[in-house]
């Protein structure tokens, strides 16, 4: 054990030893890595979820009996490797396939385009069938994203040099010794639009509209709208089972990410409770003391980890009267908008993609991602209506996963139907907007862009359903206006100003207070690098506690 009189901060003796080393609000998937390694390293840690579960949004939930969905965070690719391996998943029982093929779309006329893992040329044929010009400039286009993932990629296990986002990009790429003409590559696209970007490469509207889906996922941005290239590239850093770029399903769910993680955290001794709602972090002579629970009960500890969005920590749990001014100022403007709309369902038959057959239909349906969206005219006029306010009477585009025929363990044997998952956009976030009418009209909308890509579903029988809206995202896993990122990715609320340049770099000014979720960077995802980030910043603050531990640990060997 440490001994308490060690951590002084401040000149400040601690007149008894706290209850915890330090204690992590929020069970998510990065609250739970932040545990992890801080238990790993030695500390005595608690994880506080108000919910009955762990995970966050990176969760599976049996929302009707015996059928269970990934109810909100719906694929694998960003969680790091390095997580991955440090905290031993595989151990812990995390098995993640890889999509093969990774997705797929169709165009207005019925032609299949479908993109397969491994296979380039199968893909290049896929491609050319559309557009021959198309065809001949996807391997370069292949080779740029692989160029820019590669400038991206280690960036986001750094901590963000101070200055505005181009200004530590170009920082960051000098100190890694990263090319001059990839750092003016992922600098350019980074302030594009990603419809711009596309009309710069091709020329086929659906193949278009669904890349500039993966521009506009999670974000409060059209597909005309500058930085929202970078969302696209945001989405091609990851890699499963060491393919580059490759999108994976988890087997169990996504939950079945946060449930390896908290069996590590476990492991290394950390005490996780659920159902354990946090009513306020306990602050006194500008350092943090522990907190307090909704039930009146106190915990105290000399380091807190908040994994919730920010907003809610510094206004709600903390307060805005520990804070400096300008931390208060930069907080309530902080932009964390959202236009995700989550469908998940349960029906009598899978669709039945148009222009797909035989093994690759089962295969598109165990494994693979369909985008369905006709043009980037299309998905910007969707968006023009959410901007204003308004319930467009289109769908933007779907994401469409029908997890449950590539994995049994998520229905109960005897039970009838398939689990499917529509991610959809854009629906306004006003509160108000959203009535059981309007969630109809949106699922019906929906339905109907479904049903052009795979005409079967028309007569499909949906026998569970849940709508999703923002307002919903918030209530049900606290993402602040239903943004799922913890806030909005644009260059101004990214790297050292994500979420705002006092709080950039994972410790706040409240003594012992410290960010581990993707409000901070690198932003959103199942990544786990907010996690793993922020316990790196709370050791690296207290080397001392450190050196010692570790030679207390090497006596104890020897002596043993």
């Amino acid at each position: 054990m440490i001994d308490p009189t060690l951590r002084w901060q401040n000149g400040e003796k601690p007149e008894r030893e706290a209850q915890y080393d330090a204690i992590v609000v929020g069970g998510g998937h990065n609250g739970l890595v932040c545990a992890a390694y801080l238990a790993r390293a030695g500390r005595r840690v608690c994880v506080l979820e108000r919910r009955h579960l762990l995970g966050g949004a990176c969760v599976t939930e049996e929302v009707w009996p015996g059928y269970r969905v990934s109810r909100a965070s719906y694929v694998l690719s960003l969680l790091q490797p390095k997580v991955i391996r440090e905290l031993r998943l595989a151990e812990h029982g995390l098995r993640v396939r890889v999509c093969d093929p990774s997705w797929g779309t169709v165009t207005a006329d019925g032609q299949p385009i479908v993109f397969w893992e491994g296979e380039p040329e199968r893909t290049r044929s896929e491609i050319a069938a559309v557009s021959k010009a198309d065809a001949a400039r996807w391997p370069e286009w292949e080779r740029m994203l692989g160029r820019v993932a590669d400038v991206l990629r280690p960036l986001l296990l750094m901590q963000p040099p101070p200055g505005d986002v181009l200004r530590a990009l170009a920082t960051a790429g000098k100190t890694l010794g990263l090319r001059r003409r990839d750092l003016a590559d992922t600098m350019r696209l980074m302030t594009m639009s990603v419809g711009d970007l596309l009309d710069d490469w091709f020329e086929n509207d659906a193949m278009k509209g669904s890349f500039a889906s993966s521009g506009v996922v999670g974000v409060w941005a059209g597909p005309r709208t500058p930085g929202t290239a970078y969302n696209l590239l945001h989405h091609s850093v990851g890699e499963v089972n060491g393919v580059a770029g490759a999108w994976g399903q988890v087997e169990g769910g996504m939950g079945a990410v946060s449930e390896a993680v908290a069996r590590a955290a476990r492991a290394w001794g950390a005490d996780i409770r659920t159902s354990a709602a946090v009513a306020g972090v306990d602050v006194a002579g500008g350092r943090v003391r522990g907190v307090t629970l909704e039930s009146g009960e106190r915990l105290e500890a000399p380091v807190v980890a908040s994994a919730v969005h920010p907003r809610t920590l510094a206004l709600d749990l903390v307060g805005r009267e520990h804070w400096p001014g300008d931390v208060v100022h930069d907080i309530e403007r902080y932009r964390t908008r959202g236009g995700a709309v989550k469908i998940n369902m349960v029906v009598s038959d899978l669709p039945r993609w148009r222009g797909i057959e035989g093994p690759d239909l089962e295969r598109v349906w165990r494994d693979g991602d369909f985008a369905v969206c006709p043009s980037i005219e299309h998905l910007e006029r969707s968006w023009q209506h959410a901007l204003m306010g308004e319930m467009s009477p289109q769908c933007g585009y779907l994401e469409v996963l029908t997890p449950s025929a590539g994995d049994p363990t998520l229905i109960d044997e005897g039970l009838p139907g398939h689990v499917m998952s529509l991610y959809t956009q854009f629906g306004p976030p006003q509160r108000e907007i959203w009535t059981d009418a309007t969630r109809e009209a949106y699922a019906a909308a929906a339905m109907d862009l479904l049903r052009t890509a795979a005409p079967n579903m028309t007569d499909a029988v949906i026998m569970h359903r849940e709508v999703l809206a923002p307002p919903d995202l918030e209530d049900v896993f606290g993402l602040v206006g239903g943004n799922i990122f913890h806030g909005e990715q644009g260059l101004n609320q990214l790297g050292p100003l994500r979420p705002t340049p006092a709080l950039a770099r994972y410790a706040t000014p409240i003594a012992g207070l410290y960010l581990c979720a993707s409000g901070s960077h690198p932003g959103g995802g199942v990544t786990g690098v907010p996690g793993h980030n922020a316990a790196r910043r709370i050791l690296g603050d207290d080397p001392l506690v450190e050196r010692l531990r570790r030679k207390r640990t090497a006596i104890a060997g020897r002596r043993g």
